[in-house]
């Protein structure tokens, strides 16, 4: 069927190109379309969709959400938090919030139409995330923060395809299994060097805070060339460490702690040259420290407490400034030089003073006592000492 008219002709061509790309007062139908199925799925788990996305058609000026000027595609989209669950009152009128969340479905091709998103936070919204497939077409994802779900299952390999991630967040999703550790294709193959798993949840949607070594940096919109690091902390993840892990050399951040992890530490770990924090706390590491960590130039925050290591402690480069604290937990452990004391029953390490010997203690107290009363018994009961306080 062909068109007789040109201008109709015209008018039906931009009628259908103004509908994709509006004007810059507007924003992109799809995505505008999108954010409508996200206010259903709000609204469906009984919380309260922003109040600014219920003005107006301009998606673009509504809370949560920051547009290209040009494009009036949808950059960032801050859904953190969205969910509040509902307050319970105590007899004493204070307020708490309900102690078993239910977990939501939400399956993740409903971000699938912001194909220009460059930031999507849905941190700490108790949703049982599905479909991670759903992220793959984001190519132009950058940092993505989905702490604080569910994953209904573990990491899923097609992260792999957010070609442009740096910046992720899958701290507490329960998650569980083996990391990838198959060198071709694997989450740790050699692909990701960029990507950062660890940093503040603090930020707008003009900057970001990171925070390391106790410090934090603010960065703006640009910030994405300047940080990278991982944390996979308190999941359920299993298994042993995959060394390809040690291929990511420019990571600063590094935290795997509070998860079931087993095996030794990975030496490959000594090529991460820029490392700033390590932490594998907390897992059922075993074998010893690799003495190759000393290489290390760059770290300043360091700790495998609690886990199931042993042999001896490395003592030089950074590793003979961290504290006690690095180490606690681990009775095997030992200082194997001349300058250093044992590691004491608690895991910690150090000299141990004399003075702090529970053992001591005893000790002094039981030889007090046999003398107090030695003394009152010689006074009082000997003849000779009765006649030396009668003198007195």
């Amino acid at each position: 069927m062909g068109c007789y008219l040109p201008w109709g002709c015209l008018f039906l061509v931009l009628s259908i190109v103004y509908s994709r790309f509006p004007s810059s007062s507007g924003c992109i139908m799809e995505e505008r379309a999108a954010l409508m199925d996200i206010s259903s799925w709000i609204v469906s788990i009984k919380s309260e969709v922003p109040s600014s996305w219920e003005n107006g058609d301009d998606c673009c000026s509504w809370k949560r959400i920051m547009c290209d000027n040009s494009t009036r595609r949808i950059l960032r989209l801050d859904l953190s938090q969205i969910y509040q669950p509902n307050a319970s009152y105590g007899s004493d009128g204070s307020t708490s919030a309900e102690a078993d969340v239910p977990c939501f479905n939400l399956n993740m091709t409903i971000f699938s139409s912001f194909r220009e998103l460059q930031l999507l936070d849905f941190s700490g919204n108790y949703a049982c995330l599905q479909n991670f497939n759903g992220l793959q077409g984001l190519r132009k994802l950058k940092y993505l923060n989905l702490s604080d779900n569910t994953f209904i299952e573990s990491i899923p390999v097609s992260i792999r395809k957010l070609v442009s991630l740096e910046v992720i967040n899958l701290r507490g999703n329960n998650m569980s299994g083996a990391l990838q550790n198959t060198a071709p294709g694997s989450l740790f193959g050699g692909g990701f060097d960029g990507m950062d798993f660890s940093y503040s949840n603090h930020y707008d949607l003009q900057g970001f805070t990171f925070t390391t070594k106790w410090n934090s940096y603010t960065y703006g919109r640009n910030f994405f060339m300047s940080m990278s690091g991982i944390d996979l902390s308190a999941n359920m993840l299993s298994g042993e460490i995959p060394m390809e892990i040690g291929n990511l050399s420019h990571i600063k951040s590094l935290n795997l702690s509070n998860n079931f992890f087993t095996g030794s530490i990975p030496a490959t770990f000594a090529n991460l040259s820029e490392i700033e924090s390590l932490d594998l706390s907390e897992n059922r590491l075993n074998g010893s420290i690799p003495r190759q960590l000393t290489r290390l130039s760059s770290l300043e925050v360091f700790s495998v407490a609690y886990n199931n290591l042993s042999g001896c402690l490395p003592d030089s480069g950074q590793f003979g400034a961290f504290g006690m604290d690095s180490y606690r937990g681990n009775s095997n452990l030992r200082s194997c030089t001349s300058s250093s004391g044992p590691v004491a029953w608690n895991g910690t390490v150090g000299n141990v003073a004399d003075d702090t010997d529970p053992i001591l203690y005893v000790v002094s107290a039981v030889s007090f006592v046999l003398a107090f009363w030695a003394t009152v018994t010689f006074v009082f009961c000997h003849s000779f000492g009765q006649r030396v306080i009668l003198n007195l």
